[in-house]
């Protein structure tokens, strides 16, 4: 067993091992099961308001995740860091790192807004334009509160306290939920039902207060002495270190989910049963990809302060107990996507369905179960170089996404009428390979990019 000493402490458990790993994922787990409760209610709420509004809030939903997701991955690059500042005894850069980072929230909608009125063709076109579009533009206001909600995120994560995050969490998704329910359908006698419109108002109203409460968290005059959070000025140096790691990072998963979205596009617009298998694919994967993104947020701190700690000799033993975890999951998930299939079907959609489109949505329980595993891979890895700080090699690898799953998606189902399941399946493939050639990068030499003082 290896030991470790309190200054690196981030549980009562061995390091690197399955059970520190489960501790630290736990909450981190639960809250992004709360997000994806929240996301569930969103689209099972809609399904039964109409199918058109479940299909156009899933359409708009991608440009919407392309945005905040590369803005995210930008903002919590701070995690790396604030781990190895934890581990490395200078706690009293972490307020001021933070701060850059809340500052580069707020400037992203110089940017994010325009282009978001740009990418607005996505939608030009396909039967659920009108709604869809609706939905984008109203979130696309607010792109700002994500990567802000990111950065204050990972002032917890980045230090091993993740029971904050989740309880915050909860309580805000507590609240999207009600408002959700409220807004889609409505009060009789007091406000007729917004349908999507409503559900994109109680996403923006849930989100600003999940931010504004870890806002004032973050400024409590407990965290001040130890970490400096009352540090506020803009730091070009600090601001342009953590760029450094987040730009590329974002980039590269930008271009992972800029290929799927484009590759998405022809679904989309054939409409169907291609929309409805994506719209369906998606709403599950979304709900059920929980436990791998928590994991994955653990797996970053874990990485980070043993990278910070120079404790060697031990990646392989973290990466097993990822992978241990990983599997555990996918045991679990089995249950929902290979034996109650029927059930899953008809919780999202109660409308009469033909004999060929049931066999389609059953066929995808399946592949989004192999998408699961191979997107866990994919996050073991993707964790592992942000922990390292290895993230230009990843924006690079990343972008053969363009190739190897558009390619495929437009020739195979656009010329060989392939069913749009197999979009699922390319996708997967994809994850696969990329996370293989992650894990294999980091285990190779894991500090090489470690050159902050």
């Amino acid at each position: 067993m290896i030991r470790r000493t309190d200054d690196h402490q981030l549980t009562k458990y061995p390091i690197a091992s399955l059970r520190e790993l489960l501790v630290l994922s736990f909450p981190l787990v639960l809250s992004t099961l709360s997000a994806s409760l929240l996301g569930l209610c969103d689209r099972y709420f809609l399904s039964h308001y109409s199918l058109e509004a479940w299909k156009a809030c899933t359409a708009a939903a991608n440009l919407c995740f392309f945005y905040q997701m590369t803005l995210i991955m930008v903002a919590t690059a701070t995690q790396a860091f604030i781990g190895h500042f934890q581990s490395s005894h200078k706690r009293d850069h972490i307020g001021p790192l933070v701060w850059q980072m809340i500052y580069f929230s707020l400037l992203s909608m110089l940017i994010t807004y325009p282009l978001s009125l740009a990418t607005e063709f996505y939608l030009k076109g396909s039967e659920i334009q009108g709604p869809a579009t609706l939905y984008f533009r109203y979130l696309s206001l607010v792109n700002f509160l994500y990567p802000l909600g990111g950065v204050l995120s990972s002032f917890y994560i980045g230090r091993g306290k993740t029971r904050i995050i989740f309880l915050v969490n909860l309580l805000t998704q507590l609240i999207n939920i009600g408002l959700d329910y409220l807004l889609i359908f409505g009060v009789k006698g007091w406000f007729s039902p917004m349908g999507i419109r409503g559900a994109a108002v109680a996403t923006i109203i849930a989100q600003s207060i999940f931010c504004l409460i870890l806002l004032l968290l973050f400024l409590q005059k407990k965290h001040v002495a130890t970490y400096r959070t009352d540090l506020k000025k803009f730091n070009k140096t600090l601001f342009w270190e953590v760029l450094k790691t987040g730009v590329p990072r974002a980039l590269g998963r930008s271009m992972a989910v800029g290929s799927w979205i484009f590759a998405s596009y022809l679904l989309v617009h054939r409409g169907g049963d291609y929309l409805l298998v994506h719209t369906f694919g998606v709403s599950i994967f979304l709900v059920l990809s929980f436990v791998n993104e928590g994991m994955s947020q653990a797996l970053i701190t874990v990485a980070s302060h043993i990278l910070g700690a120079k404790l060697e000799n031990i990646y392989k033993k973290l990466l097993s107990s990822a992978l241990t975890f990983l599997g555990i999951n996918m045991a679990l998930l089995a249950i929902p996507l290979l034996f109650m299939q029927e059930f899953i079907i008809h919780f999202f959609i109660d409308e009469p369905l033909s004999t060929a489109s049931y066999v389609l949505l059953k066929e995808c329980c399946f592949w989004i179960w192999l998408v699961c595993f191979a997107s866990g891979i994919n996050r073991i890895g993707t964790s592992l170089l942000t922990a390292a700080r290895d993230t230009v090699f990843y924006a690079i690898c990343v972008s053969i996404t363009w190739v190897t799953l558009c390619i495929p998606v437009f020739y195979g189902i656009g010329y060989l009428s392939w069913t749009s399941t197999k979009f699922f399946l390319i996708d997967g493939i994809n994850c696969l390979v990329l996370g293989v050639i992650f894990i294999y990068r980091f285990l190779k030499d894991p500090s090489k990019k470690l050159s902050l003082s």
